[in-house]
Formats: C-alpha cells, structure tokens, sequence
C-alpha cells in the first residue's frame, strides 16, 4: 500500500517491524479470521494463535537467549512469506491506526528508522490517499484500533461522531 514511499529493498532491509520484545508482543499485528486461515492453510499449518472472534494475534516464540520475537511469517532471507497478502497492519506500517479521544486517526510510528529520512509532506500526502481505505478497513475489524499512543504524530483524523459519516 505504501508504493512511493516505501520500497520493497528499504522494508526488506531493515524488519524492525517484524521483530518484538516481550513488552511489546500485544502489539502485533491482528490477524482475521481469513488471514488466519491463508496462514494456517498456504503457509504455517502449526501456527497459534490468540484471541477469538474477528481477531487474532500470532504466538511468538522468543529467540534462543533473546527476548526478541520474530513474526513467524518472516523468512530471514526472502521477507514475509505471505508477500502482498501479509496482514493490513504490515501493509501499512508505519502507519497506524489509533483511537484518540473521540477520533479514529492515522499515526505515524516513531519506530521506523526508513520513514524519518522522508519527506513529511510526501509521507502527509500518502496518508491522505490511504485514509478513505484506511478507515474503512479499521470500521470493518475494530481490533485493528490500538489506543493513541503519545510520541506518534497524528497525520490525519477522523472524527466518530461526525453526522456525515
């Protein structure tokens, strides 16, 4: 989703995204009931999951004599083996979808060390593009809402209670 502004080769060079620490392990990216299946299916017949409903979060073992996690869809050497069809919240990342207050927004997670090297009217600009199908996607699986978390810089807002929505 984010072609123009992220590259494959950038992504693919650094996977932050694709590694947790303990602490963090709730922040995961969620996983619906058809993504579970496709991954249970086409990739990781063994793979657990938690949560129930229209969401799951993949369990993660930890490193040997680490406390970091990898996705288990990451293949070290070829990337996410899911390719396009990885879970919306790696197709956007870093971009995240929060609820602030009354407003769903789109934030921009300090996290990624490719995205501070650009533009911020170029990744403004994209966010606005996505935004439409970002909320959309978040209004049809709530799970994917975290809570705002401070630090993330709000790029666009969405208001709940707007009557023309």
């Amino acid at each position: 989703m984010l072609e123009g502004l992220l590259s494959k080769e950038e992504c693919a060079g650094c996977r932050l995204c694709c590694s947790f620490e303990s602490y963090d392990l709730l922040d995961t990216p969620t996983v619906t009931p058809d993504a579970a299946e496709k991954i249970l299916k086409e990739h990781l017949p063994e793979q657990e999951f938690f949560g129930s409903g229209g969401s799951y979060i993949m369990k993660m073992k930890p490193e040997p004599d680490s406390d970091i996690h990898y996705c288990p869809l990451l293949d070290h050497r070829k990337g996410c083996v899911m390719g396009d069809a990885k879970p919306f919240e790696c197709r956007i990342w870093p971009l995240r979808v929060m609820k602030r207050g009354n407003s769903l927004v789109i934030a921009l997670s300090p996290l990624c060390p490719v995205i501070s090297r650009k533009p911020a009217e170029l990744i403004r600009q994209k966010c606005e593009e996505l935004a439409d199908a970002i909320f959309a996607e978040a209004k049809a699986c709530p799970a994917l809402v975290k809570p705002y978390t401070p630090g993330c810089a709000v790029l666009c807002e969405e208001n709940l209670h707007r009557k023309d929505k």
